[in-house]
């Protein structure tokens, strides 16, 4: 399947979109439902899923920047590094990515672990705590680490969203550029 550039450029965009959406719904979500309720879950788990789908997207729209020509399905990183060393070529957004990828400390590596779990294996693992007089916090736990996050889910998700719209706007326009 050969798209446009604007095509494969506005896929990556719903992406982010989506996944705003499902953070807006979270951030939104009626207390009486509670933290660490089906809701909230679920909604973790679309978010995440919608979080690296963008990512996805924009492997697809670097392969076409780069003119790599690979097919777009079961399209990644390496398949992506591997044809531009076969053309003799090599590229910083590439070299970012798998440094945010090896990086176990980096919010993708930490977000990307959460997808990976919640997408193949089981639940994201949480920490619940009770406030007096409000709603609680729901925190995440890394599922490798059990390490829990500082912040409440919802700051967490908000500043994944941040990084990977800046992320992809900003490797976007160098490899239009370039």
């Amino acid at each position: 399947m050969n798209m446009d550039r604007e095509t494969l450029k506005e896929r990556t965009i719903q992406k982010l979109r989506y996944a705003r959406i499902h953070l807006d719904e979270l951030v939104a979500m009626p207390t009486n439902l509670g933290r660490g309720s089906a809701f909230e879950r679920a909604h973790h788990e679309a978010f995440l899923a919608q979080l690296f789908g963008a990512y996805d997207a924009f492997l697809i729209e670097l392969n076409e920047y780069m003119g790599c020509g690979l097919p777009e399905e079961h399209l990644s990183l390496g398949k992506i590094y591997e044809a531009l060393t076969k053309k003799g070529k090599s590229s910083p957004i590439v070299k970012e990515l798998y440094e945010l990828t090896i990086d176990q400390d980096s919010w993708f590596r930490t977000a990307k672990d959460m997808r990976d779990l919640s997408t193949h294996v089981k639940g994201i693992p949480l920490s619940f705590k009770v406030i007096v007089g409000g709603s609680g916090k729901t925190a995440l736990k890394h599922p490798k680490t059990m390490k829990e996050h500082d912040e409440d889910v919802f700051v967490a998700f908000s500043s994944w969203l941040s990084s990977m719209e800046s992320l992809i706007d900003t490797n976007r326009q160098i490899a239009i550029a370039g």
